[in-house]
């Protein structure tokens, strides 16, 4: 991918250049009065040198020269200092716009993304790819536009002392700017591109695999998985140590072009000055190149990393949402109405087709169905984390995908709730984050976590393990209760969360959640009948439909199919 194409072929970089255009143009500023401070400080102390070593007659004679010695000795690394304050203070106010974007894109389809993505290629859009965009700044515009207009500077410069010197000096500096960088560019882009596919590559299998350890430990496969991880580090370092081989002589090779620089500019400086005092500024002419290489020298390394920018961009690119559309509206009342709804993921596969369903505010249903029937999936059709093809869902007129206050209205809690590595107090004030301690805790003791919880070395502030392991999984049942209670929302989306415990447990989360939750609307989403006979409605689907729908009390007794569903549940034949 061209430079051109990465800069302004896409909406990831162009748009917030264009709208932060004064901070990058000041730190482009900055960058090149650095370095030319830098250049006039070895040209004032050359000066002095050479001025010292002939035995002025005066002190004097040397006073000013000392002076712009102090000067650009002190400036240097002030301006030095301001120019990374500014430049930094900006990447990072772009890389934060930059993450905002991402995870924008990646909110409103967080549901369809597993289908899409592997988890390890994921968090390596997350982690890398973001981060190339950053170091595309830092270490690739930055660089080469401050070498830039630095050269152009010192051409014209050079112009007004000789035509023939300021020749001279272009071809140096074009060989330095243009020619070696695009030789280093032929040389490593198919290295690189080898070595970025093999970080890729451990990057996602080695997610996966930390995912499923246990598995690996437990099968005795446990060599396998290193030997494998190591063969392809140990491949990945081959390649890596081709490229700094690469990069060592490259280095050594421009050292000896600056070192023909210098000797070029001694040789011209002692042809050209050869009169009065003009003897005494060839070491500072000759000294004030030394500098230069601190500009000219990242270059070759800035070209040859634009290809991983390049891919970076493509990546974030084909993310879904391009349009990402803002949520505008809000929920007021919480009546639904599903008219008409129409859903697939495959065309060919409809999960439901003409769906219809009204559950008023505070009303419990519970929706019954076999595995695959689309029950999850109305759930997330109804939180508007997906979009149906036609038809509408709405709470009172408003549909849940173009609503902002969404999680403020409706709560879910599914079968494995996630905690955070992070403290108790942190996990539970996810869900309303100026919560008070006393609310904290009463929302704990609605949930039956009090006692446990003051039992905890730290209480509130006791760090949980990992997706929260120190806790079982009604504990963790609980503490998603006492989330949902503390964001009071008026909808709660009970998807099979006790599907993976014991039957005591679970009969005693359950009544649980319904004492706690009497005064919501409930959507209890169950494969079997257990606390189905505390709901207001019960309904069954099946192909794309709803197959019956009434209440518990009525259906068991009218509706065969229901009374043997309710039969099987209890055991009986």
């Amino acid at each position: 991918m061209k430079l051109k194409n990465i800069l302004f072929g896409n909406d990831w970089i162009s748009p917030f250049l264009k709208k932060n255009r004064s901070g990058f143009i000041l730190s482009i500023f900055l960058g090149t009065i650095t370095i030319s401070m830098a250049g006039l400080l070895m040209f004032s102390s050359g000066y002095v040198i050479s001025k010292s070593a002939t035995k002025p007659e005066n002190i004097l004679m040397i006073y000013v020269p000392v002076l712009f010695v102090r000067i650009f000795g002190i400036g240097r690394p002030v301006m030095h200092y301001v120019e990374r304050l500014t430049s930094h203070n900006w990447i990072l106010k772009i890389t934060s716009l930059l993450r905002k974007k991402l995870y924008l894109r990646l909110e409103k389809t967080a549901v369809t993304l597993a289908d899409r993505y592997r988890l390890g290629d994921l968090l390596g859009v997350l982690n890398e790819d973001i981060g190339n965009l950053q170091d595309l700044f830092l270490r690739t515009l930055f660089p080469v536009l401050i070498a830039g207009s630095l050269s152009v500077a010192l051409i014209i410069a050079g112009g007004f002392l000789s035509l023939w010197f300021a020749f001279g000096l272009a071809i140096f500096l074009g060989f330095l700017i243009v020619i070696l960088p695009l030789i280093s560019l032929k040389f490593t882009v198919k290295l690189d591109e080898e070595l970025k596919i093999y970080r890729n590559q451990l990057f996602s299998h080695l997610t996966d695999d930390i995912l499923g350890l246990q598995d690996w430990v437990l099968s005795g496969r446990k060599e396998d998985f290193l030997t494998t991880y190591r063969g392809s580090e140990l491949s990945a370092r081959k390649i890596q140590a081709k490229l700094l081989a690469f990069g060592r002589r490259r280095n050594l090779f421009l050292q000896v072009v600056y070192g023909a620089l210098v000797i070029y500019l001694m040789i011209w400086s002692s042809g050209i000055l050869k009169l009065g005092d003009a003897p005494n500024y060839i070491a500072a002419v000759s000294l004030a190149a030394f500098p230069l290489f601190d500009a000219f020298s990242p270059l070759s390394d800035a070209v040859v990393e634009t290809n991983r920018y390049g891919d970076s961009i493509n990546r974030l690119n084909a993310l879904p949402d391009q349009d990402e559309e803002i949520r505008s509206e809000e929920i007021t009342r919480t009546d639904l109405v599903i008219n008409n709804l129409q859903f697939y993921f495959e065309e060919n596969k409809k999960i439901f087709n003409d769906f219809d369903l009204e559950v008023k505010k505070g009303e419990h249903i519970a929706i019954l169905g076999r595995s695959g029937v689309g029950k999850s999936t109305l759930a997330s059709l109804i939180r508007g984390d997906l979009i149906p093809q036609k038809g509408e869902i709405t709470f009172s007129g408003v549909e849940p995908s173009k609503a902002k206050n969404v999680e403020e209205k409706i709560g879910v809690i599914n079968q494995s709730p996630y905690l955070f590595a992070t403290t108790v107090r942190s996990n539970l004030t996810l869900a309303k984050l100026d919560a008070t301690d006393e609310e904290i805790w009463e929302a704990l003791e609605l949930v039956g976590l009090l006692k446990m919880v003051e039992s905890l070395p730290q209480k509130l502030l006791t760090p949980v393990d990992e997706a929260g392991e120190r806790f079982s999984g009604g504990e963790r049942q609980r503490l998603a209760l006492a989330r949902v209670l503390l964001s009071d929302v008026d909808v709660v989306i009970l998807d099979e969360p006790t599907v993976s415990l014991d039957p005591i447990t679970e009969n005693q989360l359950l009544t649980l959640f319904f004492e706690r939750l009497r005064d919501k609307s409930i959507i209890f989403i169950t494969h079997h009948l257990l606390g189905v006979h505390q709901m207001d409605r019960v309904l069954f689907l099946e192909n794309g439909s709803i197959k019956f729908d009434g209440k518990p009390a009525v259906l068991l007794e009218s509706n065969p199919t229901f009374k043997q569903l309710y039969q099987l549940d209890l055991g009986n034949e």
